[in-house]
């Protein structure tokens, strides 16, 4: 059996699509009203987020996992180097980057101090770190109605209904990665009104026999993908358990829940539908 515990970065190497991120520090985002605002973005989470926001025409620069924004955008960093001669290019005010478990690159800081750029480091492990985010570069949007939309909108998240259907939330098949406790997708399921089976937190390596145990009332597969969703739906029906026996099932494309953003809320909100219609479903057949 097993259930194996990653952070998130650990599992970011699984998604090409996910920047990593673990721990980091803060920065002061505000500079003088007569600079121009331009964003070099080292996190697709943080593009997202940004775009959502209004601020897709202050992104100058991207990570190569940035999928938010043009891809003419050059790619100058991410969460584990960066190119000073691009990042010198396209002069930007601001850095935005979430940093790995050892914090925020030494050589990079000096060089932001040195051009003068401010770095916004945010860890994105919770929602609660979404929030954060969203609050650090309220200063950098125009649309201040929006940033306050956004605030109510992580702010009115529900509690864990400790009576609602537990869930297994697999994100890969191979490894069968899941989505633990103290874990932004944790965050939203109350969402739907669902709770995590799983109480390891981060992202959890497990085995078929280990998500049994679980004995889950609901599976649900979240694919980058429309060409992951069979691979996902394969691994979820292998799992010998009630939910996988009854049909008690969900695959979706939301690469939207593949990163911490103010954007998953919204994604998340969009299952309810499909995950209501599965549950009533498989209820009206029981015996």
């Amino acid at each position: 059996m097993l259930l194996r515990s990653f952070s998130f970065a650990s599992a970011c190497a699984v998604f090409g699509v996910l920047a990593a991120c673990d721990r980091g520090g803060t920065a002061d985002p505000e500079r003088p009203s007569t600079t121009a605002i331009r964003i070099a973005s080292f996190s697709p989470a943080m593009s997202a987020t940004l775009v959502d926001l209004g601020c897709e025409s202050n992104i100058v620069a991207r990570s190569p996992w940035c999928t938010d924004v043009a891809k003419s955008l050059p790619v100058v960093g991410d969460f584990r180097d960066f190119d000073a001669e691009r990042i010198l290019l396209v002069s930007p005010s601001h850095i935005v980057l979430q940093p790995p478990l050892s914090g925020i690159n030494p050589a990079l800081e000096s060089f932001a101090k040195a051009q003068g750029i401010a770095l916004v480091a945010v860890q994105l492990d919770r929602m609660r770190d979404v929030r954060q985010f969203v609050s650090s570069v309220a200063p950098l949007a125009s649309d201040a109605a929006r940033v306050r939309a956004r605030l109510d909108a992580i702010d009115a998240i529900p509690l864990v209904d400790v009576h609602a259907p537990r869930v297994v939330v697999l994100v890969s098949a191979e490894p069968m990665l899941a989505a633990g406790g103290a874990n932004y997708l944790t965050d939203l399921l109350p969402i739907v009104h669902l709770r995590n089976a799983l109480d390891a937190e981060g992202w959890i390596e497990c085995s078929h026999e280990a998500l049994a145990a679980r004995d889950p009332d609901l599976l649900l597969g979240i694919a980058e993908r429309e060409e992951s969703v069979a691979g996902l739906r394969r691994a979820l029906e292998s799992i010998p358990c009630r939910a996988s026996r009854s049909g008690r099932i969900v695959v979706v494309v939301s690469p939207e829940l593949l990163r911490p953003s103010t954007r998953s809320i919204d994604a998340m909100r969009a299952l309810q539908s499909a995950i209501d219609a599965v549950l009533r479903t498989t209820s009206e057949q029981a015996p």
